[in-house]
């Protein structure tokens, strides 16, 4: 039986439901995970993601009525889509490995007994066993791999991703977001090309109001 004081904690870390989405909570400890795991097994945990992201990107061209398995029929009529294919499942197989080094048990255990009006609550999870555990983080890599793997389950995988500015990892709120915090994205546009062009543009006009009049 679970010590009181960590009944609601593991509630809150309970197995996901399927196609549910995880909690703040747990997708906060997997970015601080990611961000600074420093151990091997925490750094291969990121390593993997980053296939998984890697993959991703190559198969975005790929329309579904495109099975790797009719990729051979491709090798003299259409060579680069042949090459993307077998990169593909070079990759995949190369995942795959990494994967399978992975155990996990699964747990059960009463939280919460019913008092007589109903059934009790369960907590249910998988258990994975690992050599070292992160300092400092609430989150296990075998946890960590856990909620990646669900999120690639209900499709917001590529919402994990390195900031564009200080290349921290973030969980996107916006398909489209790219900075980890405002002050990032403005030090991006600070430094594009963009920018710059306006800031000249902007000095020449306050040069010529401000210092041209005086010279004559």
């Amino acid at each position: 039986m679970l010590d009181p004081k960590n009944k609601l904690e593991r509630l809150a870390r309970t197995h996901i439901e399927s196609g549910l989405p995880p909690s703040a909570t747990l997708i906060s400890d997997l970015i601080e995970f990611l961000n600074k795991a420093e151990t091997r097994p925490g750094k291969k945990i990121v390593m993997i993601l980053e296939m998984m992201l890697g993959i991703d990107e190559m198969t975005r061209p790929i329309t579904p009525e495109e099975p790797m398995i009719a990729a051979v029929e491709w090798e003299k009529s259409d060579p680069n889509k042949y090459k993307l294919h077998w990169e593909i499942e070079k990759r995949s197989a190369l995942l795959e490995r990494e994967l399978s080094r992975y155990r996990f048990t699964p747990r059960a255990e009463v939280v919460m007994g019913g008092g007589g009006k109903g059934p009790s609550v369960w907590a249910a999870w998988w258990r994975g066993y690992e050599s070292r555990r992160e300092e400092r983080l609430r989150m296990t890599a075998p946890e960590a791999l856990e909620l990646i793997l669900k999120l690639t389950q209900i499709g917001d995988l590529t919402r994990l991703r390195r900031c564009g500015q200080c290349q921290k990892w973030l969980f996107a709120r916006f398909r489209h977001q790219a900075f980890c915090s405002t002050q990032c994205q403005q030090r991006n546009y600070t430094q594009s090309d963009a920018w710059k062009a306006h800031r000249r543009a902007y000095m020449r006009r306050y040069y010529q109001k401000n210092f041209s009049r005086k010279q004559r």
